[in-house]
């Protein structure tokens, strides 16, 4: 869901937590890492209830266009922190009332999260939001604040990754942003720490020398 359809698969991969749950890192294309063990029966329960989660996230999403303030009343009660911010997103994307308030209730569903990239990479849907509703003093200040917590994610993988989302939201408030954004990819994750680190750092600067776009939040 995290990609509108037809997409480019490769270019907006990754952004979605669920992997955490099965893999070393956040990605969920992981070749190099190895699943964990099943965890049976309370494994299969949070997974149905992440599903659960991005079905209601999507009924939100869905509505955030036609019905704002329903989709605001259904985005609040989405379970999982991750969606229920993206879904608060989207609703202050769309809203015809105050987005800078919606995108406060996004923020605030990222930081419930339970680890930094989430906490982080998230607020790329908040950011968006705010940018293209022409709130770019908010909208950088939200960049920084989540840029500032990716900075320390671990693994560097995960890291490398919260920073590329962000970086791509940063485009919508300005290029001035972006670059910034790639100065803390570079900065933070070298290139030989670890092959996604290389690709996000490779895939950013082709975004800035034109040879690709970044990638939509909405819709």
């Amino acid at each position: 869901w995290d990609q509108p359809p037809n997409a480019n698969k490769a270019a907006l991969a990754n952004t979605c937590p669920a992997a955490s749950s099965i893999c070393r890192d956040h990605s969920t294309f992981n070749p190099q890492s190895k699943p964990r063990q099943r965890a049976g029966v309370g494994g299969l329960r949070r997974c149905a209830e992440k599903m659960s989660a991005t079905l209601q996230r999507d009924q939100a999403s869905t509505l955030a266009k036609s019905n704002p303030k329903q989709a605001l009343s259904k985005a609040k009660t989405v379970s999982e922190p991750w969606f229920r911010a993206q879904a608060l997103a989207w609703v202050a994307r769309f809203t015809d009332a105050d987005p800078v308030a919606i995108a406060k209730l996004a923020a605030k569903a990222a930081s419930d999260c339970d680890d930094d990239y989430k906490r982080s990479a998230v607020r790329a849907w908040e950011v968006a939001a705010l940018a293209e509703r022409n709130e770019s003093t908010h909208a950088e200040r939200s960049l920084k604040t989540a840029v500032a917590v990716a900075e320390g994610v671990q693994p560097i993988s995960s890291r490398s990754e919260a920073l590329f989302l962000l970086f791509q939201a940063a485009f919508a408030i300005g290029r001035k942003q972006a670059e910034w954004v790639c100065g803390r990819l570079d900065a933070t994750c070298p290139e030989e720490e670890h092959w996604r680190c290389k690709r996000s750092r490779r895939d950013a600067h082709q975004i800035l020398d034109g040879g690709s776009q970044p990638r939509p939040f909405f819709w």
